[in-house]
């Protein structure tokens, strides 16, 4: 079976001045995009539940976006609770392509990118492919 790594992927929940908002009864999770293929065999798009620390910080291992088939995306979403922390009573989502080697979420991508560097054209036939040419450097955009 081939072998694939788990990476960390972290991030701190605030408000807009900075400041944590655990008073909100926050509840937050992870999803990918859609089901996916692992090296492993199939991977469902379940929810993922991610552990507010105090403060706001908050950290998921994650597959790589690239490292499933399909590739996908993820989105980190939160509800904030009532007093009783049962009824949401609003919410926040955050898409993003989990990169290789993991690192805080505020600085990943969320828009996937595929490259092709190679001589020949791209062997598929799909928009959104960067063509590099390694001997003239060139790029083109695979439409």
């Amino acid at each position: 079976m081939a072998d694939f790594t788990i990476y960390e992927y972290t991030g701190k929940l605030t408000d807009f001045r900075e400041g944590p908002f655990m008073t909100a009864f926050p509840k937050l999770w992870v999803q990918p995009e859609h089901d996916a293929f692992s090296p492993t065999g199939p991977s469902a798009a379940k929810r993922i539940p991610v552990v507010l620390e105090s403060g706001g910080l908050f950290a998921v291992n994650l597959t790589a976006s690239i490292d499933v088939v399909p590739p996908t995306r993820y989105s980190l979403r939160c509800e904030w609770l009532d007093s009783d922390g049962g009824t949401p009573i609003g919410w926040a989502q955050w898409d993003f392509i989990a990169q290789p080697g993991g690192g805080p979420i505020s600085t990943m991508p969320n828009v996937m990118t595929r490259v092709w560097y190679a001589t020949t054209q791209p062997p598929v036939d799909r928009a959104g492919i960067y063509w590099i040419h390694p001997v003239t450097d060139e790029v083109r955009e695979w439409i």
